[in-house]
């Protein structure tokens, strides 16, 4: 039997899992899928960010006999103009979002410090090994921030179509 694996949202001081396979909507509070604080669209040239969301592969059926090791993620298609989504490594130990990835910007498509393109192939964020005999978060967190530029012209609302976040792993 294999162990069933899934990805889960990190919240608050604990942190919390939450099931995050039902998408995440991007925004400016620490929720999976809040609406009530959007990032808005620069009127003039610049880049606003929102508050990143924090994921981590969690163990929800174990199988004691089986290991997952070399977790990566990556987007499912390339972002449209005015939108980018950027991610960080956080490592195995987790901190607690305090506000958005960065300070709005004075430039379209800007990346905040400390945070790289998605990619939208494979890439290891983790590579280590862990064991699936026991249920709860393994490995790295990884957070991932949205950036809303000037360039954006798909118009507001909360139905605007990202790519979707894949994350993979081994299994054996």
């Amino acid at each position: 039997m294999a162990a069933v694996v899934r990805a889960s949202y990190a919240s608050g001081a604990g942190p919390a899992l939450s099931n995050a396979e039902t998408g995440a909507k991007y925004n400016r509070e620490e929720t999976l899928a809040g609406a009530t604080t959007p990032i808005a669209v620069p009127l003039a040239t610049g880049t606003a960010f929102s508050w990143p969301k924090v994921f981590r592969l969690e163990v929800t059926t174990i199988d004691a006999a089986t290991s997952i090791s070399n977790f990566r993620h990556r987007i499912s298609a390339a972002t449209g103009t005015g939108l980018k989504l950027w991610f960080k490594d956080d490592a195995a130990v987790y901190t607690q979002v305090a506000a958005v990835a960065a300070a709005d910007s004075g430039t379209n498509d800007s990346t905040p410090a400390t945070y790289t393109a998605a990619p939208t192939a494979d890439a290891v964020y983790d590579a280590a090994s862990y064991s699936a005999g026991t249920t709860g978060g393994k490995g790295d967190y990884i957070r991932y921030a949205l950036g809303v530029s000037n360039l954006y012209v798909g118009g507001a609302g909360s139905a605007i179509a990202l790519p979707s976040l894949v994350f993979t792993y081994d299994e054996v």
